[in-house]
């Protein structure tokens, strides 16, 4: 004889309640996790890649909404990290570890500074900068292409 199916409302009330956390009890979760793995490498963490289906999947979370993820770096920040979109990808590193960074300085581009704000400055003199790491799409970057727009393998004309 099979046994009875329980009643609908009796299955949901066993249910335990879904819980989101909140950004500091993310921001938690995301400290928890390098606490862990600088503990299994035996050295601090400093740096860290993380992937959204990841930060879904610790966060309990379907999306990612900006001002979520804010919310989430103001409170890395108090702990001592700074966390930020890396573009297909997100990145923290720990303040401390920024200290010791070569600091640039203004004083080279005084006269360019100037330029600039006598609105004639030549921008386009400049304009290979923006695309000598150009990620692409696929998270490949174009460093190193030699692709030439005007080329076309005999697919392309299908």
């Amino acid at each position: 004889m099979p046994t009875p199916k329980p009643a609908p409302t009796k299955a949901k009330a066993d249910l335990p309640a879904l819980h989101l956390a909140d950004e500091r009890q993310a921001a938690l979760l995301l400290l928890r996790l390098f606490e862990l793995r600088g503990a299994a490498r035996n050295k601090p963490m400093t740096r860290a890649k993380l992937t959204p289906p990841m930060l879904k999947r610790l966060w309990n979370r379907r999306r990612l909404p900006p001002q979520f993820v804010q919310g989430v770096a103001d409170w890395l920040l108090v702990a001592g990290w700074v966390f930020f979109d890396a573009g297909p990808t997100f990145a923290a590193v720990r303040v401390t570890a920024v200290e010791n960074w070569p600091r640039v300085f203004t004083k080279t581009l005084n006269k360019e500074l100037g330029d600039v704000a006598a609105g004639t400055y030549d921008f386009s003199a400049h304009e290979h900068l923006l695309w000598e790491e150009r990620t692409l799409p696929d998270g490949e970057t174009n460093a190193g292409d030699d692709i030439d727009a005007n080329d076309k393998s005999p697919d392309d004309n299908e």
